[in-house]
Order: structure tokens, then sequence, then C-alpha cells
């Protein structure tokens, strides 16, 4: 039966599912559009980048493409967009603008179903009540969920899947299956809450039905990915195979960082809830709800074996912290005079409102902001760009969108060691952008034309041969150095972009600086 505690009575939620979703998709909308900043290269180098290559024929494919680590599914949802831009001509801010209302309605979505769900599991309108705006308001949501991550699309599908998945076997069964098989596909990981639901379903269901359909659907969800994959890489793949040879088998997915055992409990889980963590830690206590507990513990402990780890790898796991959030907030509200209460809940609004500012207005704009910049720079004549910046530090042709022959854009790579068998050897590897900041005047002295006072042209054969650009561009980290070096050259400083006043690359801190040639 659903309970309302007296001290939280009045949240309002609109009276139906449509007018739930619409509240939430002009909220998403406004969410979506106004967010300036970077947060992880996948956002843009994982769906946007891919897609556009696709339907214009120009930009540049990551190492994961080019070997065939990564389903086209994701992806694939931004080609209608990319084509109806090429089809009708569309104006540059089409290009920037559509997808992040499509990844408003990914969120939306979302969060209808998480919020449906809450109901299906609690019973209780008034937690669902809370988890809603707790989503709402959650900073990492408001900073993350409108990004076109991979993580995004795979919380809503998990929300989807979780709501149509029955308690016993029935007709919601099929279509459940079906969401949790693309959710796999476009994440592999996910398969470990799709695992221990379906071990759950075995066990009070009739096996053998259980079986043949889980095996049919399975095959179908896997003939549409063959489909889809075979349409970008002209050729039979299985990217999810490919994705295991990497991360498993190789395990060479520790090139990317190698976290603590403990990273998802004392980082990851604080970062993803931030002021809720004593609302989930109460709500943990207060609240049973074993089977959640045990999911929350058998996915925190697999990702915690994996080396390479970050924060959005455990994303989908969002509804059931914000569950156990909203039962910790339910509590307390329970044992405060009204007086505190308010003081408490207002001070909580109003600091995760500041934080959700802060990180998608400010924080790491300026790599966003500097590719509007140098389009706008860039004339009808032929120009260069070149990054000397870590690499995949700002978006590229989805946000550059214009074509290679009218301007040259370069960077620094960080290719893996892919001929590697094992993570041996990776202490001894270097990529060009480690090769780069190992030794920077080195690497121009060896990489680069000699500089003249009148030149800039020359023969170079270094390994990684590059030409001066028009527009140079670099962190502020590396400001001394290359303002001695290009002293004596037609290089000078152009224009600098706030990016950020901390980051825990050191490279990355401070602005984003740009160096014309006259």
């Amino acid at each position: 039966m659903a309970t309302t505690h007296p001290k939280l009575a009045g949240l309002p939620i609109p009276s139906s599912d449509a007018k739930v979703f619409i509240l939430l998709l002009s909220i998403r909308l406004v969410n979506s559009l106004s967010i300036k900043t970077f947060f992880q290269a996948d956002e843009y180098w994982q769906a946007l980048e891919p897609a556009h290559y696709f339907v214009f024929g120009y930009g540049y494919l990551t190492w994961e493409w080019q070997q065939g680590i990564r389903s086209f599914l994701h992806p694939l949802l931004y080609v209608p967009i990319y084509k109806t831009c090429r089809q009708f001509d569309l104006d540059y801010s089409y290009v920037l603008y559509l997808p992040k209302v499509l990844n408003a309605l990914i969120c939306a979505t979302g969060e209808t179903f998480q919020y449906k769900l809450a109901i299906k599991l609690t019973r209780d309108h008034q937690i669902a009540s809370l988890m809603f705006y707790l989503s709402l308001l959650s900073p990492f949501n408001w900073y993350c969920y409108c990004r076109s991550f991979s993580n995004s699309l795979e919380l809503t599908l998990t929300n989807i899947a979780l709501y149509l998945f029955p308690s016993h076997f029935n007709a919601n069964y099929p279509l459940s299956i079906f969401v949790a098989g693309l959710c796999c596909l476009i994440r592999p990981t996910s398969a470990l809450t799709w695992a221990f639901y379906g071990v759950r379903c075995l066990i009070s269901g009739d096996r053998v039905i259980i079986l043949f359909i889980t095996i049919i659907t399975a095959l179908g969800v896997i003939l549409i990915d063959i489909s889809v994959n075979y349409s970008f890489y002209g050729k039979l793949i299985f990217p999810t195979l490919e994705f295991l040879q990497f991360n498993v088998s190789k395990s060479l997915s520790s090139f990317y960082g190698v976290s603590r055992l403990d990273f998802y409990i004392f980082q990851a889980i604080p970062v993803l809830l931030l002021t809720y963590i004593p609302f989930f830690i109460i709500g943990l206590v207060v609240k049973k709800h074993k089977q959640l507990k045990l999911l929350l513990i058998l996915n925190l402990a697999a990702f915690s074996l994996i080396q390479h780890k970050e924060f959005r790898f455990i994303y989908p796991l969002m509804p059931i912290l914000l569950l156990f959030a909203a039962y910790g907030v339910q509590y307390i509200a329970s044992i405060l005079s009204p007086r505190t209460r308010n003081l408490v809940f207002s001070t909580l609004i109003i600091t995760n409102i500041s934080i959700s500012y802060y990180f998608t207005q400010i924080h790491e704009s300026g790599v966003i902001s500097v590719t509007k910049y140098l389009r706008d720079e860039i004339t009808d004549q032929r120009s260069s760009v070149g990054f000397l910046t870590p690499c995949h530090s700002t978006p590229f042709q989805s946000h550059f969108h214009i074509p290679p022959e009218q301007v040259d854009i370069w960077f620094l790579t960080c290719e893996p060691p892919l001929h590697l068998n094992s993570s041996e050897g990776l202490d001894n590897y270097m990529d060009e952008s480690d090769e780069f900041y190992d030794n920077t005047l080195g690497f121009l002295e060896t990489n680069f034309p000699a500089l003249t006072p009148t030149s800039r042209e020359g023969q170079v054969s270094g390994k990684y041969p590059h030409h001066w650009p028009e527009y140079l561009v670099f962190f502020e980290h590396l400001e001394p150095l290359m303002k001695q070096y290009l002293e004596n050259s037609k290089y000078s400083e152009s224009h600098r972009l706030f990016n950020s006043r901390f980051h825990w690359d050191h490279r990355r801190t401070g602005d984003l600086i740009i160096y014309k040639y006259d």
C-alpha cells in the first residue's frame, strides 16, 4: 500500500504519463541546449563524430571505429539528424543543436520510465515523487544525462527494460529482453544487470519457454546489430567480441588509466550523488530492499575488478542510488522540525543549482567555445588549425563542420598499443601525446619544420610529422615554453578563452590560448 508522510505531502506530479514526459522534456530541453562545457571525450568521439563521418564523409574516426570494437547502434540515432541537415542544406546551428534535442528526448524518456519504475518497485507515490525531484535536481544528471554518451542511452534503456521486466514471466518479457539486448550491445557491461534478472526469472518461471524466447529475442537483436554495423563498417563484424578481446583477454583498457579497487565506493558514488550522499547512506540503513542492494553490490564488485574505471560506467545504477536517497530524505523529513527541514532542503536545492550551473556553463567551457571562435575566424580561403593539447581535448567536425578542403585540422593522437597481446608492455609504451609532453622541445624540433622570422615551411622527418598551422592552440600550462619557442616567428597571441580553474589533468588547467601566424 502506498504511504504518504504528512510532512512531505503536496509534492506536485503531473497526473498522467504523457504530462510527466512533457514536463521532463521541457526541462531537459533547457538543460541540453544550455550546456556549454566539456566532460569527457566520448561524448563526441564515440557518438557524434562517427555519425557525422558516416553522413558527411569527412572527420576523424578514433581507433575504436577503425578496429571495430564499437557498435554503430548508438551513433545511428544521430544519423537521421545529420542526413536531414545535409539533405536540406540546413544552417550550422542545426548541426550543432539538433543532436542536443535528441539527447533531451533520450533523457526525458529515461526519467519518465524511471518514475514509473519507482512506483512499480515501491508502490509508494511519495517515494516515487521524491525520486522524481531528486533526479531533476541532481547536479550529476544535469551535467551528464543530456550529453551524447552511450552511458546516458544505457541508463534510459535500463529504466525502460526494468520497468517492462515482469516479476513473473508474462507477455512483457520478450519486449523487456529486446530492450535489454540493445542495451548490452551498446554497452556490453550491461550484461551484469541482465544476468542477475535473467537468473531470477529462470528460478521463478518455466525455464524451457523462458530460454527459448530469450534465445530467439537475442538472435533478433544480434541480427539488427550485424545489419547496422555492416552498413557502417562495410563488412561483417561483431564489435562485442572485439570489445571483449581488447578489454578482457588482452586487458589493454588499462592503457587509459588504472584506478584503486575501491574507486566506485569512495569516488564514483560520491560524485554521482554529491549532496545526496548522507540521504543515500541513511536510506540504505532504514530500508531493506534486499534485491536492489544485492544488484548494487554485484555490479560494484564486478566493475571494481576491472582495472580501468570511470564514473560513467556505473551510471545505469543511478535509479537505485536515487531510490535509497529518496528513502533517506523521507526519513530525515520525519525527524526534523518544519523550520529545520525547510532550511536543510532549501540549502540542498540552492547548492545543487549552483553546482549544476558551474559545471554546465563555466568549468571546461573554453574547449567548446574554441570551435565556434575558430569557425568564425576561418574565411573562405584555405586555412589550418593545430591542437598542441592532450588528445581529444575538444570536439571535432561535429562542432567545426568545415570540409577538409577548406580547413586542415590536426591534433595530437593517443592510439593504444594494439600490437600488444597483453598489458605487460604498457609501462614502456608512449603515444604521440605522451611523447609531446614528455619532451616538448624535442618533439617540436623533431616533428615540425624549423621556424624562421619569415617562414614556417620546411621538410620534416620525425615520427609524427606536422606542419605549422595558421592557428595554433594550446593550454596555459604550455604558455611559457611556447611563448619562448615562438618568439622569433610570425606567431602571436590572437585570443585566449577561459577553460578551467582546476582540473584532474594539470595539462588542461587554465586558459586555452590561440596563436595566429600573420
